[in-house]
């Protein structure tokens, strides 16, 4: 990333996230100095302790300087309990603004976005990211302001005592200066690498642990213990690199530190002995220079912390930048209720240039039941995904009672439509719940009537919580004609005018089917209904059927009419005749 990029980064973090928190960080400030200060004061009280105890003997000091040092202790405890505590909320204010940010704007992303990323590393900019930049703030600005300050004041102190001891001193530490540059820039490169490992994992882990059935049904466990395994080992080999170089810092400054303590001695000692500095001085001023040692560390290995959290920073705008196109604008609900025919002409849509529509004509005319077949691929649930404006860049026309779609606000469209799939998509919530995210202000009454309309209460009621029991991550605890039931109930309680069914029951066994039709049938009273499906004992009462051939639409009429006129709708029946048989 260039000079500039790391520059906006930080910057935007300053700008955008922390000085919003401005009095806090003030109040955080202050505290710094008087800890600082109180640190300085704890050194500069050694030499009266040892010039006028020790040495001349005075009694009165001998009471008066344990007091102040217990003042000033108490003071500084304070003082660092309040800055600490003070950026600590600031730090997980911002963590908070960031993940909300993050979260909404994964709300409002296109589909194409989500086909295009793996779900493992959007989780894992939301906590593994956001953690190391947590750190990062609370260590730099409390790290770099307090260890300056604290630095400022021991240096003020030695200079008091002794300005040319001072100098000596301090002489080898600019040494350390391009050595920590150099460390923190690799440290940043490979945490970069290793929060994208960490998100790579993340996937892995949640694909395994989602398709367990199929891992354990396939007997897999191997091939997926050894892709875990492959992805912990790159993030063990860069930690083991990260700590490799990051580690060079530590003797390094030992060493420049002690050349500057071995010094000190020395030239203190020559100093004292030749009377030109009293003992108390000269202790005062090492005991300034050993704790010096400790705040001017930590600054050394405070930038590998900054570069860690900077690398996360990274990855957060990255995702908070992406681009407009890829974004969904949602409005305000309008309330307004479209309920007028369903008209496409000449539609034809291309994903990742591969054509899947051409020029298809379909009229879906309001209150029927119009049934959309095909073979695989021929592109019938991608009229279901552009008529809800999934995907947005099709030509042609697409209009709700001679509304064009793309001129709708997407949740004036939304709002109009249910949707029945063959996945289910349950939350690891109750029964009641789940029907309730077709229309959350619902209340018990309502839940209750659809439940019965679409037969919940014949298994419900079998368990201990009836509608209030959890059904578990996906409704793993239930069958799949007891999920698709909820999920009708789901589009029941919706109430909306038009209703798309795709491929609602192609996952359920014969029986079962049979039952959830009847359910569905109540679901499509009064309704505009499109239903996509392979089955064609599924649509035969539809009032018109669109066969679907490779993108376009190869025929359409009645049940009868194209067991007369479509060869392709003659070999589906043929197809589904031959397996009832079998």
């Amino acid at each position: 990333m260039s000079q500039t990029a790391k520059q906006s980064v930080t910057s935007r973090i300053i700008f955008n996230y922390l000085l919003e928190h401005k009095l806090k960080i003030f109040l955080a400030l202050v505290m710094m100095v008087i800890s600082a200060g109180a640190t300085g004061l704890h050194a500069w009280l050694v030499r009266p302790a040892l010039d006028e105890v020790l040495i001349k003997g005075n009694k009165e000091m001998l009471f008066l300087i344990p007091i102040a040092i217990i003042i000033v202790t108490l003071i500084k405890g304070l003082a660092t309990y309040t800055h600490s505590y003070q950026m600590s909320k600031v730090a997980h204010s911002i963590i908070a603004k960031l993940q909300k940010q993050m979260f909404e704007k994964l709300m409002y992303l296109n589909l194409k976005f989500y086909n295009d990323s793996k779900s493992g590393n959007l989780i894992s900019r939301l906590i593994n990211d956001t953690y190391y930049l947590r750190l990062a703030i609370v260590k730099s600005v409390t790290g770099v302001i307090k260890d300056v300050l604290v630095i400022f004041f021991l240096l003020g102190n030695m200079f008091y005592q002794s300005w040319t001891l001072t100098i000596f001193a301090f002489f080898a530490f600019p040494l350390a200066i391009w050595p920590i540059r150099k460390i923190g820039k690799s440290i940043r490169k490979i945490t970069y690498t290793i929060q994208n490992e960490i998100a790579v994992f993340s996937n892995v882990l949640a694909e395994s642990i989602k398709g367990i059935r199929q891992v354990k049904a396939y007997t897999k466990e191997n091939y997926e213990k050894k892709r875990a395994f492959e992805t912990v080992g790159y993030i063990q080999k860069y930690f083991t690199k990260s700590a490799f170089i990051s580690n060079r810092l530590s003797p390094l400054m030992e060493f420049i530190g002690s050349l500057a303590i071995a010094l000190s001695i020395y030239v203190g000692g020559v100093f004292v002995l030749n009377e030109t500095m009293t003992t108390g001085q000269f202790m005062s001023f090492l005991v300034s220079l050993l704790l010096a040692y400790q705040p001017v560390k930590a600054l050394g290995n405070l930038n590998i912390s900054v570069q860690e959290g900077l690398a996360g920073a990274e990855r957060i705008f990255n995702l908070l930048d992406t681009s407009r196109d890829k974004m969904e604008n949602i409005s305000k609900e309008n309330n307004i209720r479209l309920d007028g025919d369903i008209i496409l002409k000449n539609v034809s849509f291309a994903y990742d240039k591969k054509r899947v529509l051409e020029e298809v004509n379909i009229k879906i005319p309001r209150g029927k039941k119009v049934a959309i077949v095909g073979l695989s691929g021929s592109g019938k649930s991608t009229i279901a995904n552009i008529i809800l404006r999934f995907f947005d860049q099709f030509d042609g026309e697409i209009s709700i009672g001679s509304k064009n779609i793309k001129n709708m606000e997407l949740t004036e469209l939304r709002n109009n439509i249910s949707m029945v799939t063959q996945e289910t998509v349950l939350f690891n919530e109750t029964i009641s719940n789940n029907i309730k995210y077709g229309k959350l202000n619902a209340n018990d009454m309502e839940v209750e009537n659809v439940a019965k309309l679409s037969g919940i209460h014949e298994f419900s009621n079998s368990l201990d919580k009836k509608l209030n029991t959890i059904i578990g991550e996906s409704g793993i605890k239930l069958s799949g004609g007891q999920r698709q039931r909820i999920a009708i109930a789901r589009a029941l309680i919706k109430n909306a005018p038009i209703l798309i069914m795709d491929e609602a029951t192609s996952s359920l066994d014969n029986i079962t089917e049979k039952e959830i039709l009847i359910t569905i049938k109540k679901l499509m009273e009064n309704r505009t209904t499109l239903i996509i499906a392979h089955r064609l004992s599924t649509v035969e009462d539809s009032d018109i059927i669109y066969v679907l051939d490779k993108g376009r639409v190869e025929n359409f009429g009645s049940h009868k009419e194209l067991l007369v006129k479509s060869k392709l709708y003659q070999k589906l029946q043929l197809k589904e005749q031959l397996e009832n048989e079998f």
